[in-house]
């Protein structure tokens, strides 16, 4: 390769980061609004297969034309797209759908970015041999000191009968490990942001509507409520997120795309307290102030701005 081309190649290179940050907090401003709707639907007494199934169906007809238009396929064949399906297809809306019936929203959008945070970068250190930066070790330290806090911190939800806060916690953390492994696998196998989470939503559909059907059980729930989650759900946690997730993948990797998750819990909170009218406990404060510490730490500034090295 000559100097010139790699001096071109570095040149889109760095182009291309502010472009992947604003994709990144686009998606981290998608997941917030998601995080506090998922609230109130449950709250509003939808169950978490209708919820999973507004998250994905909606997005299925939104994404479905522009999936068809495209006539490549973008190297996505079926082992690919039904790996990428199971981790972020129906089991991952039931289990953080359900999470939000049993945990607090505080809870959610600490456990889910952490872990989707620490599994994306484990995953690049262990198979691709890319350790993290030293910052960003030292953050996940942090990490985990706020989330042993947070786990350990008693909420009021935990009096009522019935409700297992610590399985809730569960079911937060295997969904960010999933959504954590979907990010990596997107960057690997350098999925197109549009057609692949197209295709996961449409293949998710087909996979999870006879469940729904023979499951689902006419309730109270007002057409309104249905309306109000089908943007919470499909529009932004079904179609934006994800698609923006993996657009700030192609321009800037799966390992710092993995980082916009920190900026979930401040703004979650923050629109709960309207919203839900919810308040978490001086303890919770405390652990998701380090935890956002700890998160804040791993994107390590000057490194992720700095000019990214480009091989031939």
């Amino acid at each position: 390769m000559s100097l010139a081309q790699k001096t071109e190649l570095q040149a889109r290179a760095r182009a291309s980061v502010p472009i992947g940050v604003l994709w990144g907090l686009t998606a981290a401003l998608a997941w917030t609004g998601y995080n506090v709707g998922s609230r109130l639907g449950r709250m509003d007494g939808l169950a978490p297969m209708d919820m999973s199934m507004l998250r994905f169906g909606v997005a299925a007809l939104l994404l479905m034309p522009l999936v068809l238009s495209r006539r490549r396929t973008y190297g996505l064949g079926w082992g690919k797209l039904l790996s990428l399906t199971l981790l972020a297809g129906p089991l991952f809306g039931l289990l953080i759908n359900t999470a939000f019936g049993l945990a607090p929203l505080s809870h959610a959008v600490v456990l889910t970015a952490g872990a989707t945070m620490m599994s994306a970068n484990a995953l690049a250190w262990w198979l691709d041999g890319k350790r993290p930066p030293t910052l960003r070790a030292l953050g996940m330290m942090v990490l985990i000191a706020g989330l042993l806090l947070i786990a350990s911190a008693q909420h009021t939800q935990a009096s009522q009968p019935g409700t297992h806060v610590w399985l809730g916690d569960l079911c937060f953390l295997g969904a960010g490990s999933l959504w954590g492994t979907f990010t990596y696998l997107l960057g690997r196998w350098k999925v197109d942001p549009v057609a692949g989470i197209g295709q996961v939503s449409i293949l998710s559909v087909f996979a999870f509507l006879p469940f729904f059907l023979a499951r689902h059980h006419d309730s109270a729930v007002s057409l309104d409520v249905w309306l109000v989650q089908a943007f919470f759900q499909g529009l932004l946690g079904g179609c934006l997120a994800p698609v923006a997730i993996a657009k700030a993948v192609a321009r800037i990797g799966s390992g710092e795309a993995a980082l916009f998750p920190a900026l979930v819990p401040s703004g979650a909170l923050l629109l709960a307290i309207p919203l839900l009218n919810e308040w978490p406990s001086f303890f919770e404060i405390l652990g998701i102030g380090i935890c956002t510490l700890g998160l804040l730490t791993t994107f390590d500034f000057t490194r992720f701005l700095r000019k990214r090295r480009v091989s031939g």
